[in-house]
């Protein structure tokens, strides 16, 4: 009898303890219920943060629209009479001097563009030493006109790298990698202090790496920001619809986005798009756009076995964001979810892996 006990004393034993430097069978499973329930506890927290960020969102947006509204008024009111206006040079050449632009990005053209598609707007590159950045600020970025800063001397702009490499990740999918809030990015924070000189991180820096094409055509969920996004290698074939093209259009919503479904891997919807920017981005360029109010696509150009590795900087501006990220933010419970599984991802392991036709 005592031995019996004493086999079956060694049987639980075997069970229950792993081998050495092995996890339990049942780790994994506690660890996924660990962080089931950390997110339902965080969701309702994150919850109400996102409702203070919609309302906050949508009072600045007002606010900023009607003093944007006034300043032009006042400007109609003081400039002087057409009738008296003296003659100007309206050359390409000298409108490009006085905006300070050194020149107009290539852009990707369309193997067989569709008759009633219609022709991409340009988008002008300015030298991040000499442009005027308040003249930025006003008649570009709170307009929704995005633009491109490159250094016309062909020096780096920026030195910035990812914390990490995701040059082995699988194809088809795409590594987002959550740098520190606190960062130090190189070249590209002065250039934000200088644009928006009373603005802040609202999110961590992503790193955008991967074997995959596009992601969705899509405008982010969040607090309303402008993103200074900077492309460190590669080139990226780029689409962004303006203000009013993007308020006309039906899109759905998923993990941190509102997005046009099937968009990943084509250009099929450009053809409902009455107006859109479409840029071909290199390599040490930073393209500064309202990636909260606004549409946008990005397509990795891969040359010789290359792939880019771009870095999303999004600081807080608020005008321009598009109402339905308010509304999302303020009410729906999928997205509070999406959201703290997001943070919590992020937090815990640095880094995510999406499929490109989730992104």
């Amino acid at each position: 009898m005592g031995e019996e006990k004493e086999s079956l004393g060694e049987s639980i034993l075997s069970v229950e303890a792993p081998e050495k430097g092995e996890d339990h069978k049942f780790a994994e499973t506690a660890c996924g219920l660990g962080k089931a329930l950390g997110k339902l506890t965080l969701t309702p927290v994150v919850g109400v943060g996102l409702m203070g960020v919609a309302a906050t969102d949508a009072l600045a947006s007002g606010a900023t629209g009607v003093r944007i509204k006034a300043q032009e008024v006042m400007y109609k009111m003081t400039k002087a009479d057409p009738g008296d206006s003296v003659a100007t040079d309206t050359t390409e050449d000298s409108v490009a001097s006085a905006k300070g632009s050194t020149g107009m990005a290539k852009f990707m053209q369309s193997v067989s563009r569709p008759p009633e598609r219609a022709e991409p707007l340009f988008v002008e590159i300015f030298d991040p030493e000499t442009c005027d950045y308040k003249h930025l600020r006003r008649n570009y970025l709170d307009k929704g006109v995005p633009f491109i800063l490159k250094r016309s001397d062909g020096k780096p702009i920026s030195n910035a790298s990812p914390p990490k490499s995701a040059e082995d990740g699988p194809e088809g999918y795409i590594s987002v990698v959550a740098d520190s809030m606190n960062v130090k990015l190189d070249g590209i924070d002065e250039i934000v202090k200088k644009l928006l000189p009373h603005t802040f991180r609202a999110h961590w820096p992503l790193w955008f790496q991967g074997n995959y094409k596009s992601g969705l055509a899509h405008v982010d969920l969040g607090p309303g920001t402008c993103n200074f996004y900077f492309l460190k290698r590669g080139k990226k074939d780029v689409v962004i619809a303006p203000f009013e093209v993007t308020r006309g259009l039906t899109l759905s919503t998923g993990i941190d986005n509102v997005h046009i479904p099937g968009s990943a891997d084509n250009h099929d919807y450009l053809s409902d798009l009455t107006s859109y920017y479409r840029v071909l981005l290199e390599e040490q360029s930073i393209l500064v756009f309202n990636n909260s109010g606004c549409l946008h696509h990005f397509t990795n150009v891969i040359e010789e076995g290359v792939t880019p590795i771009a870095c999303s900087n999004r600081c807080k501006h608020a005008y321009g964001s598009d109402p339905r990220g308010w509304l999302n933010l303020a009410g729906n419970l999928k997205v509070w979810y999406n959201m703290a599984d997001h943070a919590m991802e992020l937090q815990s392991s640095g880094e995510q892996f999406r499929k490109q036709e989730k992104d």
